[in-house]
């Protein structure tokens, strides 16, 4: 993800701090701890040939990936999606590779898709108008719910940097014509969606009237987009880490402790998802996630587990 990145030399000088929580977060958290909480962590994408031998056994060939994959993390942001219109065959291949996989000594098993809505509902003309495009996503995409075990996770629809609050009726119009029985989740990128006013507090008053969610983005060059609004019990955060820099572990560290406070006050899951930068990190840094976050929260993730390197020289 290159929105809201920074040259590594600038990041010192950058406050990454968590801001409060506003009042639409508090009270829509506002309850007890949610019996049946849930924390998805993962990446976004399978096909990265450099986690063979961490991630993946050394030998895996590119069909196994995405089932060697979802044994190391229990969700994935599917970003292909907002490319084409997949067929429900394609999907339901996807569905069955992952169905292979069975509890592990990672995570519980369960494992979600998180796709990303089509562009050419979402930053191709008005939003008005695409209700055959929207049924064709939501027929391929509910293929993801239709097993055993539900493998369709939140649904976000991300908007480009230059879809302002001058469309707020229009935006409000489609979200509200949606298909129920869906998450939805919206990632908003505009500096204007959150600006502090009473038209912008009324529109994610809105937005949590409507059951829809909202993405936070944590990425270094765009502090307003991790604004911490919670307009449903569930979110999804987009983490764009740098590199492996010092700061990642620390903004990590802070994530780890709000999310235990809004498990303590009734969020019932979170998917959150790793950009770094750099594929070859995320298996150790994935590691660290998963390990602080189960610590801290007492729920239940995945925590990636490492294939051995082969020992040179010995035969057993």
């Amino acid at each position: 993800m290159d929105f809201g990145r920074v040259a590594l030399d600038q990041l010192d000088k950058i406050d990454f701090s968590l801001v409060p929580d506003p009042p639409l977060t508090e009270q829509v958290l506002g309850g007890a701890r949610f019996a049946g909480a849930k924390l998805f962590l993962g990446a976004t994408r399978w096909t990265v040939p450099e986690w063979s031998g961490t991630l993946y056994p050394r030998k895996a060939k590119a069909a196994d990936f995405l089932t060697s994959y979802s044994r190391q993390f229990n969700t994935v942001e599917l970003n292909a999606t907002h490319y084409k219109l997949y067929g429900r065959d394609e999907l339901l291949k996807w569905v069955n590779q992952v169905d292979t996989v069975s509890d592990s000594v990672n995570h519980s098993g369960e494992f979600v898709f998180c796709p990303k809505l089509f562009q050419g509902i979402s930053h191709r003309g008005a939003l008005k108008g695409k209700e055959e495009l929207v049924r064709s996503f939501v027929e391929s995409v509910q293929v993801l719910d239709e097993g055993v075990k539900t493998r369709l996770g939140p649904v976000f629809i991300q908007l480009s940097d230059q879809f302002s609050p001058a469309r707020q009726v229009e935006l409000l119009e489609f979200l509200a014509s949606l298909p129920v029985g869906i998450q939805w989740m919206l990632e908003l990128r505009h500096a204007a969606w959150f600006e502090q006013s009473q038209r912008m507090a009324d529109f994610y008053r809105t937005l949590s009237d409507l059951k829809i969610g909202l993405v936070i983005t944590d990425v270094a060059g765009r502090r307003d987009v991790c604004s911490m609004l919670v307009t449903v019990p569930r979110v999804l955060i987009r983490f764009v880490g740098n590199q492996g820099h010092p700061t990642d572990f620390t903004r990590i560290d802070a994530w780890a402790n709000r999310l235990q406070q809004w498990y303590q006050s009734g969020l019932e899951s979170a998917c959150f998802f790793l950009h770094l930068g750099k594929e070859e990190l995320v298996p150790s840094f994935g590691i660290y996630v998963g390990r602080i976050f189960k610590e801290q929260t007492g729920i239940d993730t995945a925590i990636p587990v490492l294939e051995e390197e082969p020992t040179q020289g010995k035969l057993f």
